[in-house]
Protein backbone atom coordinates (compact mmCIF):
# COMPACT_ATOMS: atom_id res chain seq x y z
CA UNK A 1 0.00 0.00 0.00
CA UNK A 2 1.07 3.68 -0.83
CA UNK A 3 2.79 5.53 1.99
CA UNK A 4 4.24 8.85 2.22
CA UNK A 5 7.69 8.33 3.41
CA UNK A 6 9.02 12.03 5.33
CA UNK A 7 12.62 12.15 4.80
CA UNK A 8 14.40 13.69 7.85
CA UNK A 9 17.61 13.84 8.88
CA UNK A 10 16.34 13.01 12.19
CA UNK A 11 15.97 9.29 10.89
CA UNK A 12 19.21 8.44 11.99
CA UNK A 13 19.51 10.46 15.50
CA UNK A 14 16.38 8.53 16.05
CA UNK A 15 17.75 5.00 15.25
CA UNK A 16 21.02 5.66 17.28
CA UNK A 17 18.83 6.42 20.69
CA UNK A 18 17.02 3.36 20.01
CA UNK A 19 20.07 1.41 19.47
CA UNK A 20 21.06 2.71 23.41
CA UNK A 21 17.51 1.44 24.72
CA UNK A 22 18.46 -1.52 23.34
CA UNK A 23 15.56 -1.80 20.52
CA UNK A 24 16.04 -1.35 16.98
CA UNK A 25 13.32 0.08 15.10
CA UNK A 26 13.92 -0.92 11.18
CA UNK A 27 10.35 0.95 10.05
CA UNK A 28 10.25 3.97 8.21
CA UNK A 29 8.94 7.34 9.09
CA UNK A 30 5.77 8.12 7.57
CA UNK A 31 4.03 12.19 6.92
CA UNK A 32 1.43 12.02 9.67
CA UNK A 33 -2.22 12.04 7.97
CA UNK A 34 -3.66 15.80 9.26
CA UNK A 35 -7.35 16.55 9.44
CA UNK A 36 -9.41 16.86 6.39
CA UNK A 37 -7.47 13.16 4.61
CA UNK A 38 -10.52 11.30 4.74
CA UNK A 39 -8.83 7.98 6.31
CA UNK A 40 -9.10 10.03 9.11
CA UNK A 41 -13.05 9.62 9.36
CA UNK A 42 -12.88 6.09 8.54
CA UNK A 43 -13.62 3.12 10.87
CA UNK A 44 -10.58 1.24 10.80
CA UNK A 45 -10.86 -2.56 10.01
CA UNK A 46 -10.00 -5.32 12.73
CA UNK A 47 -6.64 -7.57 12.25
CA UNK A 48 -6.81 -10.60 11.99
CA UNK A 49 -5.18 -12.19 15.34
CA UNK A 50 -4.54 -15.75 14.23
CA UNK A 51 -2.77 -13.92 11.30
CA UNK A 52 -0.30 -10.93 12.70
CA UNK A 53 2.29 -11.44 9.25
CA UNK A 54 4.81 -9.34 8.30
CA UNK A 55 2.51 -7.12 7.00
CA UNK A 56 0.75 -5.93 10.54
CA UNK A 57 4.84 -5.93 11.93
CA UNK A 58 5.73 -3.61 9.07
CA UNK A 59 2.60 -1.87 9.55
CA UNK A 60 3.88 -1.83 13.48
CA UNK A 61 7.56 -0.53 12.56
CA UNK A 62 6.33 2.03 11.18
CA UNK A 63 4.21 3.23 13.40
CA UNK A 64 7.16 3.20 16.18
CA UNK A 65 9.64 5.07 13.79
CA UNK A 66 6.91 7.76 13.20
CA UNK A 67 6.05 8.33 16.80
CA UNK A 68 9.55 8.40 18.02
CA UNK A 69 10.53 10.92 15.03
CA UNK A 70 7.63 13.14 16.10
CA UNK A 71 6.74 14.84 19.44
CA UNK A 72 3.45 12.64 20.16
CA UNK A 73 3.01 10.30 22.86
CA UNK A 74 0.31 8.44 20.96
CA UNK A 75 -0.57 7.00 16.89
CA UNK A 76 -2.71 5.18 15.62
CA UNK A 77 -2.77 3.50 11.67
CA UNK A 78 -5.29 5.83 10.26
CA UNK A 79 -2.78 8.56 10.77
CA UNK A 80 -0.07 6.85 8.67
CA UNK A 81 -3.04 6.25 6.10
CA UNK A 82 -4.33 2.53 7.12
CA UNK A 83 -7.18 1.80 8.63
CA UNK A 84 -6.32 -1.17 11.11
CA UNK A 85 -6.54 -1.10 14.27
CA UNK A 86 -3.36 -0.81 15.68
CA UNK A 87 -2.14 1.87 17.72
CA UNK A 88 1.58 2.55 19.57
CA UNK A 89 1.89 4.41 22.51
CA UNK A 90 4.81 5.78 24.62
CA UNK A 91 5.20 8.76 27.02
CA UNK A 92 7.99 9.49 29.95
CA UNK A 93 6.76 11.44 32.66
CA UNK A 94 8.74 14.77 32.66
CA UNK A 95 7.43 15.30 29.25
CA UNK A 96 3.82 15.35 29.24
CA UNK A 97 1.32 18.33 30.86
CA UNK A 98 -0.21 15.84 33.18
CA UNK A 99 -0.37 15.72 36.92
CA UNK A 100 -0.83 11.90 36.73
CA UNK A 101 0.95 11.04 34.16
CA UNK A 102 3.01 8.11 34.28
CA UNK A 103 5.84 6.45 32.57
CA UNK A 104 4.82 4.36 29.44
CA UNK A 105 6.75 2.54 27.35
CA UNK A 106 6.98 2.15 23.89
CA UNK A 107 3.75 -0.52 23.28
CA UNK A 108 1.86 -1.54 20.31
CA UNK A 109 -1.63 -2.38 20.66
CA UNK A 110 -3.74 -4.64 18.09
CA UNK A 111 -7.58 -4.72 18.13
CA UNK A 112 -7.19 -2.71 21.54
CA UNK A 113 -10.77 -1.80 23.04
CA UNK A 114 -11.90 -0.19 26.30
CA UNK A 115 -15.02 0.50 28.70
CA UNK A 116 -14.79 2.75 31.62
CA UNK A 117 -14.96 1.09 34.82
CA UNK A 118 -15.89 3.80 36.69
CA UNK A 119 -18.13 7.00 35.92
CA UNK A 120 -15.81 10.12 37.27
CA UNK A 121 -14.55 11.82 34.27
CA UNK A 122 -12.29 15.00 34.06
CA UNK A 123 -12.05 17.85 31.39
CA UNK A 124 -8.57 18.48 29.81
CA UNK A 125 -6.13 19.92 26.92
CA UNK A 126 -5.45 17.40 24.62
CA UNK A 127 -2.99 17.68 21.52
CA UNK A 128 -2.74 15.64 18.64
CA UNK A 129 -0.19 15.19 15.66
CA UNK A 130 -3.06 15.53 13.02
CA UNK A 131 -4.52 18.31 14.72
CA UNK A 132 -1.30 20.49 13.99
CA UNK A 133 -1.08 23.50 16.29
CA UNK A 134 -4.30 23.50 17.79
CA UNK A 135 -5.30 22.04 21.04
CA UNK A 136 -8.54 21.34 23.03
CA UNK A 137 -10.39 20.30 25.75
CA UNK A 138 -11.86 16.61 26.21
CA UNK A 139 -13.83 15.05 28.75
CA UNK A 140 -12.61 11.67 28.96
CA UNK A 141 -13.29 8.74 31.73
CA UNK A 142 -10.63 8.38 34.93
CA UNK A 143 -10.50 4.82 34.53
CA UNK A 144 -11.53 2.72 32.36
CA UNK A 145 -10.81 -1.26 31.33
CA UNK A 146 -8.41 -1.80 28.50
CA UNK A 147 -7.74 -4.86 26.57
CA UNK A 148 -5.19 -5.72 23.58
CA UNK A 149 -2.99 -8.00 21.95
CA UNK A 150 0.84 -7.29 21.55
CA UNK A 151 2.69 -8.32 18.59
CA UNK A 152 2.89 -12.23 19.53
CA UNK A 153 -0.78 -12.28 19.08
CA UNK A 154 -1.11 -12.55 23.38
CA UNK A 155 -4.16 -10.76 24.89
CA UNK A 156 -3.70 -8.26 27.70
CA UNK A 157 -6.13 -7.05 29.69
CA UNK A 158 -5.76 -4.45 32.62
CA UNK A 159 -7.31 -1.61 34.53
CA UNK A 160 -5.86 1.72 33.61
CA UNK A 161 -6.18 5.29 35.07
CA UNK A 162 -5.33 8.98 35.02
CA UNK A 163 -2.87 10.12 31.99
CA UNK A 164 -2.95 6.53 30.37
CA UNK A 165 -6.61 5.97 30.27
CA UNK A 166 -6.70 9.40 28.31
CA UNK A 167 -3.97 8.58 26.00
CA UNK A 168 -5.72 5.29 24.81
CA UNK A 169 -9.29 7.18 25.16
CA UNK A 170 -7.84 9.28 22.34
CA UNK A 171 -5.80 7.06 20.34
CA UNK A 172 -8.78 4.27 20.14
CA UNK A 173 -11.05 7.52 18.91
CA UNK A 174 -8.63 7.89 15.63
CA UNK A 175 -9.95 4.06 14.89
CA UNK A 176 -13.24 4.77 14.92
CA UNK A 177 -13.11 8.15 12.45
CA UNK A 178 -12.96 10.72 15.20
CA UNK A 179 -10.33 13.63 16.37
CA UNK A 180 -10.34 15.59 18.78
CA UNK A 181 -12.06 18.55 16.85
CA UNK A 182 -15.27 16.05 17.22
CA UNK A 183 -14.60 15.80 21.07
CA UNK A 184 -14.84 19.64 22.12
CA UNK A 185 -18.38 20.59 22.79
CA UNK A 186 -17.20 23.98 24.33
CA UNK A 187 -16.43 26.49 21.34
CA UNK A 188 -14.37 27.38 23.99
CA UNK A 189 -12.60 25.17 24.67
CA UNK A 190 -9.55 25.66 21.83
CA UNK A 191 -6.39 26.96 22.04
CA UNK A 192 -3.06 26.99 19.87
CA UNK A 193 -0.04 25.67 21.67
CA UNK A 194 1.43 29.27 21.84
CA UNK A 195 -1.31 30.41 23.73
CA UNK A 196 -1.33 27.58 26.09
CA UNK A 197 2.19 28.39 26.75
CA UNK A 198 1.69 31.79 27.16
CA UNK A 199 -1.67 31.60 29.22
CA UNK A 200 -0.97 28.51 30.94
CA UNK A 201 -3.87 26.40 29.90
Amino acid sequence: MPYDILETTKSKAITDTCLEKGEKIMGKIIKVREVGDPVLNKISEEVDITNINNDILDIIDDLKATLEDGVGLGIAAPQIGISKRIIVVEAKKENVRYNDAEDIPLTAMINPKWEKSANDTDIQFEACLSVPSIAGKVERFKKINLQYYNEQGEKIEREIHGFFARLIQHECDHLDGFTLLNRVTDKAGFATKENRKKYNL
